[in-house]
């Protein structure tokens, strides 16, 4: 058999093609797609990527963020403790969570498995693939909320006002202004202690209204679960109030343009 010598041009060449090979499957393997299919990335890498996705200020409000929260039902009836922890987990940072009284208190909690944070200030509680099980936006004093399509309002609260005493009936009657901004009211209204027809106590609003507050057709009013829950006439779904910090109420969820209850 003859063996053919190698010229240092040929070696140079073939060098030269070994190299370009390495790059090419170095790029590749770095735009391995995520999935089951082939060249996905691994379990391990994929429980890995949402936290390594969090840009430095992100990183810096979970660090914030994270802590002690009792995720709760709207009427404070079903309510579990959750941990937010600013580790990584599956589907982005840890969740420390007592599974089985939080399914039994809150159905969709089974689904959690992690938590992120949003730039615009929202807490995501996400699956093990990085999918939004339920954004909180932030409300006041530390407390968040969520509503979820078909299922209702959830809250997330800090502990430390988690324990606030409950509205009374003698607190909250009288008269109230409605304003969407502090200082330029729309409305006022009047939660009375008469008993209406259909539950709860008569609401009587005054003239002048702006359109925006007379279109709800409020007519009676309620406490449940430590909030204020006012019906109209229509038989729609009632508008809920929760207390804040400076003793106003504000509508829950915000659902684009703030309604706030304050005294005159």
């Amino acid at each position: 058999m003859r063996h053919l010598s190698s010229s240092p041009a040929r070696v140079r060449a073939r060098l030269a093609i070994a190299g370009l090979a390495l790059a090419l499957s170095s790029a590749l393997a770095g735009a391995a797609p995520e999935g089951n299919g082939p060249g996905a990335l691994g379990p391990v890498a994929q429980k890995q990527q949402p936290a390594a996705r969090l840009d430095p200020g992100l990183r810096e409000a979970a660090e914030q963020k994270a802590g002690a929260y009792v995720l709760s039902s709207a009427d404070g009836e079903r309510k579990c403790p959750i941990m937010l922890k600013a580790e990584a987990a599956a589907g982005g940072l840890a969740v420390q969570i007592d599974r089985a009284a939080c399914e039994a208190a809150i159905a969709f909690s089974v689904q959690v498995a992690g938590w992120l944070p949003d730039a615009s200030g929202a807490l995501r509680l996400v699956n093990a693939q990085g999918r939004t099980v339920a954004e909180f936006t932030e409300a006041t004093g530390g407390s968040y909320e969520a509503l979820r399509e078909g299922d209702g309002v959830y809250f997330l609260i800090n502990p430390s006002i988690a324990d606030v005493p409950e509205a009374t009936q003698a607190e909250v009657l009288g008269d109230w202004d409605l304003a969407s901004s502090p200082g330029a009211p729309l409305c006022r209204w009047s939660l009375t202690e008469t008993p209406a027809p259909k539950g709860g106590f008569l609401l009587k609003v005054a003239s002048g209204c702006d359109a925006s507050v007379a279109r709800l057709a409020a007519a009676s009013w309620r406490l449940d679960g430590g909030n204020i829950l006012v019906s109209g006439t229509g038989g729609g779904a009632a508008i809920r109030f929760a207390r804040q910090e400076d003793g106003s109420w504000a509508r829950v969820p915000e659902r684009g343009r703030p309604l706030l209850m304050s005294r005159p």
